[in-house]
Formats: structure tokens, C-alpha cells, sequence
């Protein structure tokens, strides 16, 4: 987003809150474990919601990005940088501090097991926490389940430009094909945990498509006052999930273009979100498996904050900041550098 647009919504206020909500949805799991938790927890449910605003926050503006400088190699430039600079140390963080710390390995193991060939061809022996000895004591071992959504948001990313470099993202007829096709493949797959996230992706695809088609929409708050309610009346339903669809994007737009000049300007003090995502699930672990699981929730959850929020802090302004003003660096052709005879 151009520094002129930040003060036009509340975005930065919304991802805050999504990602501190998701920490409080997590401190739930993963103190009783993910079989423990019924699929109607109002803790489980909350935390998708949350998640489920990030993606639509995601689809709304990526599009718009591309709209506002439909270029290749300045779109995956931009992407990158809001994704890999901080990401990097974070799992430095994960495996070199926090890892060392959890692991029942001896440390000689845990590095070599950490380096060995075979750690690096399959990061899913890392996520899992077992092949480490990480979390082996905890109600869950993932040493940081958060990270599955960032590959998946990396290839809507790649969509948005696919569509972008065909002609087809203006496309009122393309964009509602691909929710039907994407909704008919989650309907296909919702018995099966973990493929059923690829709902996730219909709230990217259904918030690309307002932003494209209907991004002058005036959002009422009233409607999405009633679209709330009716999405709690609705939770202990099996239709809970369809009506997400249509009430979490009305809500979170509704929310993100309020004239509300707290929350317009919100975000002047840095974009804590992204640090507070990729740090908090790490950080929880380590306080289960050194403080127990006996703690009461909202202990729980305040703590996982305030050991998080520096981390964040330290992310944003250390490396998120200074990666985010290379956005508008001058690419020079390869031909232009040859020419000058100066290297690349």
C-alpha cells in the first residue's frame, strides 16, 4: 500500500487483531491438544474467523497492488520482500534458539539431525517437531503450525499475477469461476482436516474479486452487525462455514473503510502483525512445555503476548521496515548494466 492510501482504512488495525486472536484461539489448542478440541469450540471457530480476515484482507489488496503497477518483476519483488525478510530469522529463532531449548535430543543430535540431508529435503520433519525431539511432552508437537498459510497466500499471489499478465484478473466471469471451482473443490474435500483449509483460499479469491469489481461498495455497519450475529446464532450449526463465506468479508471490509480516525491511524507506530503471526505459535510451545498447561486461559494468552510483542516489535522495525522501503528500488535492464559496463 502507498504510504498516502494507509491513513484511507484501518487494515493495519484488522491484521493486529486477527493475528492477536489467533494467538488466544491457539493458546487453547494447545493446551488440551487439536483431538481435544471439538469442531464447534467457539475458541477454534473464533481463531478460523481471524485467519479467515487475513486471507480476505490479502485477496483485497494484492490485486490492487498489481492494478496499481501490473509488472512481473516489480510485483514478486514487492511480495518478497513482505514475506521473506522477516520470515528468515524468525526460523533462525525457531531452530537455533527456541530448538536447543525444547529439544530432548542431546544438542550434538539436534544439529546434526537439524543439518542431515534428509531434515533439509523434507521441512515437514521439522514442522512436526518429532524428528527434532522438539514439543515431544506438549498435548501437540508442531513447532510452528502457523507457517502452512504462507506458502499457500505465496501461490494466490502467483494467480493474482498469472491473471494479471493474461488480461484476465478484469474479469468479472474469471474471478467467479474460479470461487465456484475453488468451492466446489473444498465441498469435495471438507471431510479430509487438512485439505479442507483450502477453503482459506475462497476468502482470498472472494476478496480479490471486490476489490476488483466493487471496490467503490459502501459497506453498511448495520448489515454487518446482522451478518455477526448471524454467523454466532449460526456456530453450532454445520452451517456455520457456508456463511462465513459471505459474513467474515462484508464484516472485515465493513470494519477496515470505518471512518474512525483511531483506528485510520492505527498503524503509524509500525505493522506489528506479520511478527506477532510468525513468532507467537514457537513462543506458546515453549511456555507448555515449560510452564505446563494448567494455566488459566487468559494467562495463558497475556503471556504469549507479552513474550511475543517484542519479538514483533524488534522484527518490524529491525528488518520489516528497512526490507518494505526497497519496495520502489530502480531495476536496471541487464542490457542497460552491459552497456555501462558497470556489474550487475
Amino acid at each position: 500500500m502507498e504510504p498516502s492510501l494507509r491513513h484511507a482504512n484501518n487494515f493495519d488495525f484488522l491484521r493486529l487483531a486477527a493475528a492477536l486472536v489467533i494467538i488466544v484461539s491457539h493458546a487453547c489448542a494447545l493446551q488440551v491438544g487439536y483431538a481435544a478440541i471439538p469442531g464447534n469450540s467457539p475458541a477454534l471457530l473464533v481463531g478460523q474467523a481471524a485467519l479467515a480476515s487475513l486471507f480476505v484482507i490479502s485477496g483485497y489488496l494484492i490485486p490492487q497492488s498489481w492494478m496499481a503497477q501490473p509488472d512481473v518483476k516489480r510485483y514478486f519483488w514487492k511480495r518478497s520482500l513482505r514475506v521473506f525478510p522477516a520470515l528468515v530469522p524468525a526460523l533462525i529463532f525457531m531452530l537455533l534458539i527456541i530448538g536447543p531449548l525444547a529439544t530432548t535430543l542431546p544438542l550434538a543430535d539436534y544439529f546434526m539431525t537439524l543439518f542431515s540431508p534428509f531434515t533439509l529435503a523434507s521441512p515437514g520433519s521439522v514442522w512436526n517437531g518429532s524428528a527434532l525431539g522438539l514439543f515431544q511432552s506438549n498435548p501437540v508437537t508442531f513447532v510452528n503450525a502457523s507457517l502452512w498459510t504462507i506458502p499457500v497466500e505465496f501461490v494466490m499471489y502467483i494467480l493474482v499475477a498469472l491473471l494479471g499478465v493474461v488480461g484476465l484478473l478484469r474479469r468479472k466471469d474469471v474471478l467467479l469461476g474460479l470461487i465456484a471451482a475453488d468451492f466446489a473443490l473444498w465441498t469435495v474435500v471438507s471431510g479430509d482436516h487438512g485439505l479442507a483449509k483450502v477453503r482459506f483460499t475462497l476468502y482470498f479469491l472472494i476478496g480479490a474479486y471486490l476489490a476488483v469489481h466493487h471496490r467503490e461498495h459502501r459497506y453498511d455497519p448495520a448489515t454487518a452487525a446482522l451478518l455477526a450475529v448471524a454467523l454466532a446464532a449460526a456456530s453450532q450449526t454445520p452451517y456455520v462455514t457456508y456463511l462465513a463465506l459471505v459474513a467474515v468479508p462484508y464484516i472485515v471490509l465493513t470494519v477496515a473503510h470505518l471512518g474512525v480516525p483511531a483506528l485510520n491511524t492505527f498503524g503509524d507506530r509500525g505493522d506489528f502483525s506479520y511478527g506477532v503471526y510468525i513468532y507467537a505459535y514457537p513462543v506458546q510451545q515453549t511456555i507448555v512445555l515449560y510452564l505446563g498447561t494448567s494455566m488459566p486461559l487468559w494467562i495463558f494468552s497475556a503471556l504469549s503476548i507479552l513474550l511475543t510483542f517484542p519479538l514483533a516489535y524488534a522484527s518490524w522495525h529491525l528488518i520489516e521496515r528497512r526490507a518494505l522501503a526497497l519496495k520502489q528500488v530502480e531495476f536496471r535492464d541487464r542490457a542497460d548494466v552491459l552497456s555501462t559496463g558497470q556489474n550487475p
